[in-house]
């Protein structure tokens, strides 16, 4: 019998991760079933135990993933000049949608089912928390930079790019367009530059 090794268990536990996203997204998170996500892989129900202990666990993974490559999405953001923030805030709302194709139906079925659940909302809470640090902290990197004044509210204004790409997700669920969606992303991002930068 082979050896599993801790890489083997990681790429494992993230192809679990991806299968979840998708079955929960194909069939809702109430309708998914542990044996769903299992057989989407072709492994026993019993080997997704061993890495997740309920749905509400691989859910709160889920939630992690997303942090994970929303921070990815940030540090890979190297720019010199004010009007490159802007440009790479564009890149980043591209880039961002694309890797979370499908994923966003998970995430906002999500906040309707923690409204049920208690579990879930105290990690959906969570979750936001470390997505508005993850955003403070980017802004506070473009404040050491100089790209944006000192003195600004970092916290209400990451808040409202959280609510804003919230609020653009919700618009594409509705029918909304993906040019539309990333041109009133630009908009703002260059209004806010405007008003606050360096």
């Amino acid at each position: 019998m082979p050896k599993v090794t801790g890489q083997y268990k990681s790429d494992l536990r993230e192809k679990i991760i991806q299968a979840a996203i998708e079955s929960f997204a194909q069939t809702g998170f109430d309708k998914t079933k542990m044996e769903d996500i299992a057989k989407r892989l072709g492994l026993s129900k019993g080997t997704i135990y061993l890495y997740f202990n309920s749905k509400e666990d691989l859910f709160l993974a889920i939630c992690e993933h997303y942090v994970k490559v929303m921070r990815d999405q940030q540090h890979s953001a190297i720019f010199s000049k004010k009007e490159d923030l802007v440009l790479d805030s564009e890149h980043f709302y591209e880039n961002f949608r694309r890797l979370e194709q499908g994923k966003d139906r998970v995430m906002l079925e999500m906040v309707v089912e923690s409204s049920r659940n208690s579990r879930l909302k105290k990690g959906m809470y969570e979750h936001r928390l470390k997505v508005y640090d993850a955003v403070v902290e980017h802004l506070n990197r473009q404040i050491e930079k100089g790209f944006i004044k000192k003195g600004i509210d970092v916290n209400g204004l990451a808040s409202a790019f959280v609510a804003l790409y919230d609020g653009l997700t919700v618009s594409k669920m509705l029918g909304i367009s993906e040019a539309s969606n990333k041109k009133a992303w630009a908009a703002m991002v260059r209004a806010v530059m405007e008003g606050i930068g360096g």
